[in-house]
């Protein structure tokens, strides 16, 4: 073999194998773990689940905690009005109810307005905003007037004198709304402009099923319930037992943009806020509700419950308060949250609310202790 050319054929062949081997240990065994393989890895990103925050209620169960008592040195408060930092209500003895005076709630301080005069038997219901003061001067049985004091000018001033019941009266910015029964089975609604001591009539009942209930007024707009079609009737008043309430904005030619909605239920006692009308079903017996109307579009939604066995009840600013089981309430239209706002060791009944101020009688003792102790709260 060593005569022949096979050994040297051999060693080249097995030098070219080695190279070869070579080659092919650097392509893929050296190349890969320091480029890598070219390959792209899929990437498993695990997110975890997350819920959507709740928000929180503007009600609480229970907001008694933020109540306080007016400190208001008088035998008797009668019909306390809240707007801001002012309570007006009329005061006296229990046969003279001849004073309306004004509480501030910051300074602890009481007003007589002196230059308000009582022409007949007590004065009742007053309500007060930074310019004007409306009440009733009431007769003994029936009859009295709606009057108005100027504060500015220390002005008082009859605006209607009524010779039946006791008109509803309800004030907002420069203006006051009733309902007054003129005659045996006519009701006349009156808007009156303070500043000029004026009033339009905006409509009449004649013999109407909904003559009882009271109309409302708004910082924007006012408020009532009518018979059925009763705006198509020019002499009387539609022969319907069908509520419609009708809203009219506020404004020059509101009665042009006037909403007329039917919701399917009696209406008594309508009250607007914003967007928002409540109302009860009934003339407020223990089965009657406190219903909520929403706008919607050019009308309103259908009525949903608020609140069963109510007594009585106001509207604030984004709120309504009421009355139910002896306690004061709150229902926020915004949530739908509600709360309560007397202590559940004490009884109340509502008295008045406006903006965001809420003021009731508390009768943990006797109801007719009412005159004697009123509570306050600042609701959010």
């Amino acid at each position: 073999m060593r005569a022949s050319n096979i050994l040297p054929i051999l060693k080249i062949a097995g030098l070219f194998v080695a190279a070869a081997g070579l080659v092919l240990l650097i392509i893929f065994v050296f190349v890969p773990l320091v480029f890598g393989d070219g390959k792209t890895e899929e990437v498993v990103v695990e997110v975890s689940a997350t819920s959507t925050p709740t928000a929180t209620p503007i009600a609480r169960a229970d907001m008694s905690g933020d109540v306080k008592e007016l400190q208001i040195d008088y035998d008797s408060v009668n019909d306390p009005y809240v707007c801001g930092n002012e309570v007006v209500f009329s005061t006296g003895s229990d046969d003279n109810i001849d004073t309306i005076a004004v509480y501030n709630i910051e300074t602890e301080e009481t007003t007589k307005i002196d230059k308000i005069t009582m022409s007949y038997f007590y004065l009742f219901e007053p309500s007060i905003n930074e310019n004007f003061i409306v009440y009733l001067d009431c007769k003994d049985e029936y009859g009295g007037a709606v009057c108005g004091y100027d504060r500015n000018t220390g002005e008082m001033f009859v605006m209607r004198e009524y010779k039946f019941g006791k008109p509803k009266v309800t004030l907002a910015g420069d203006y006051a709304l009733w309902m007054q029964q003129t005659s045996l089975g006519t009701d006349r609604l009156y808007l009156y402009y303070l500043p000029t001591q004026e009033s339009v009539e905006i409509e009449v009942f004649v013999n109407t099923y909904f003559s009882v209930s009271a109309a409302y007024l708004s910082d924007d707009a006012f408020i009532y319930v009518q018979p059925y079609q009763e705006s198509l009737v020019l002499d009387g008043s539609a022969d319907s037992d069908v509520a419609e309430i009708c809203v009219i904005p506020l404004e020059e030619d509101g009665d042009d943009n006037r909403i007329l909605f039917c919701p399917g239920t009696f209406v008594y006692n309508p009250m607007i806020d914003g967007d928002y009308i409540v109302y009860m079903d009934s003339t407020g017996d223990e089965s009657s509700a406190l219903m909520l109307c929403t706008k919607s579009g050019d009308t309103y939604s259908a009525p949903e419950v608020i609140a069963e066995g109510v007594l009585n009840y106001d509207v604030g600013d984004g709120y309504v308060a009421y009355t139910k089981d002896d306690a004061v309430y709150i229902y926020y239209f915004a949530d739908g949250s509600s709360g309560r706002l007397s202590s559940e060791t004490t009884r109340a009944r509502l008295a008045n609310a406006n903006g965001k101020d809420v003021v009731w009688y508390d009768i943990t003792g006797n109801i007719d202790d009412t005159t004697t102790i009123i509570m306050h709260i600042q609701v959010p």
